[in-house]
């Protein structure tokens, strides 16, 4: 006897689609239909029967009264409505927010700010992560307004007011600063405002989202680096608690929290934190065409407001390396990378990297790393 194909309501709307994608690969591999009507309407289906629901009711007062009042299992895929009363899972927000922390600390920035969506308790842990792991290297977070604010899980409209206040704070935070936001939508509006202000990104101002929406961080003027929330993680376990819940089975009161999957870098934190503008655009210019193999000193100080000599001490006196030093010295974290994570043969990475030949990139790598390219990934 064929087991009966359960009938699960996905009721979820506005959030990211990772979400969908682990609901729905739990779902294939478990014979589960998925009533996805709301995806497209965006109504709820009162008088929907079925064997289940997974909701994702975020701020929609109505939505949540729907799932508080429907019977049978159901599972939140987040934390924001713990008055539901339901089992829920959760992203590790403290660890997002650590993860962001370890990023701007790696790139040398001393000043950090904290940019909220809105007033919620997953924007408290996220601080919270971010602010206890820069406070342990003796640091500290400047919280910014919020575009948005919540009373009561009602949105309060005053976007053009908020707004004034956020570009008055972001000109005041001493640069280079960091910029940690609640998520990529958020990161969006500061990339907003500093291009409003004339403040340059990343040489200025770096920029951090969470959540990794593919499609909103590389659709904006300057890409986003953004942490890598596993969306669809919290989709699948909010899945396979749903099935236990329909299995009979009990569940632990404490809620899965699914952890994040390290961070995507994008040019809008791409960049060490230096305080001379002039060595910033010296670095971007370098980052940028560090594959030319006829990259020289005078082609990049030509891109500066400075001449050689100052540019030269300025740079450093910044980077602590010279700029020929920082141009070699890029050119071999591309290679490492390369060699680590791709089935390119070394003349092929040595032509891309701007080696003009493979001798001369096992040269540098014996004189500056210790090691021969052939056992790089074994040691790094």
């Amino acid at each position: 006897m064929h087991q009966k194909k359960r009938n699960v309501l996905l009721a979820i709307t506005t959030t990211h689609h990772g979400l969908y994608h682990g609901v729905a690969r739990f779902a294939r591999e478990h014979n589960w239909h998925l009533t996805t009507d709301m995806l497209y309407a965006a109504t709820i289906p009162y008088g929907w029967k079925g064997d289940g629901i997974i909701s994702h009711v975020g701020y929609w007062t109505e939505l949540a009264d729907f799932v508080k009042g429907a019977t049978g299992p159901k599972v939140e895929l987040t934390s924001v409505r713990r008055d539901l009363g339901i089992p829920y899972v959760e992203g590790d927000n403290r660890a997002i927010g650590a993860i962001a922390a370890q990023h701007f600390l790696l790139r040398g920035y001393r000043n950090f700010a904290w940019f909220p969506f809105t007033n919620d308790r997953i924007n408290d842990e996220r601080l919270d992560g971010f602010a206890d792991a820069i406070s342990r290297e003796g640091f500290h977070c400047k919280p910014l307004p919020s575009l948005h604010e919540l009373k009561n899980f009602q949105w309060q409209g005053k976007w053009p007011k908020n707004l004034a206040k956020i570009a008055a704070a972001i000109a005041a935070l001493p640069k280079p600063v960091a910029i940690f936001c609640y998520n990529d939508c958020a990161a969006a509006n500061v990339l907003n405002v500093c291009q409003e202000l004339g403040i340059p990104v990343p040489e200025q101002v770096s920029i951090v989202g969470v959540d990794n929406d593919e499609l909103l961080c590389e659709a904006v003027t300057v890409p986003l680096t953004s942490v890598n929330h596993d969306l669809e993680g919290v989709g699948y376990q909010g899945a396979a608690l749903l099935e236990r819940l329909m299995n009979g089975e009990k569940v632990s009161s404490e809620a899965p929290r699914i952890p994040p999957q390290g961070i995507t870098l994008r040019q809008s934190s791409d960049m060490l934190a230096v305080n001379n503008i002039e060595v910033a655009r010296a670095l971007r210019y370098i980052w940028e065409h560090y594959s030319n193999s006829g990259l020289q000193v005078t082609e990049v100080v030509a891109k500066t407001d400075l001449s050689r000599r100052p540019l030269e001490i300025v740079f450093k006196k910044e980077v602590g390396r010279t700029i020929n030093q920082e141009i070699a010295r890029y050119r071999l974290e591309k290679v490492k990378n390369l060699l680590c994570h791709s089935e390119r043969s070394v003349i092929d990475i040595a032509g891309i990297c701007g080696f003009t030949r493979p001798n001369h990139l096992h040269r540098l790598f014996r004189e500056q790393i210790g090691t021969s390219h052939s056992r790089c990934c074994n040691r790094f």
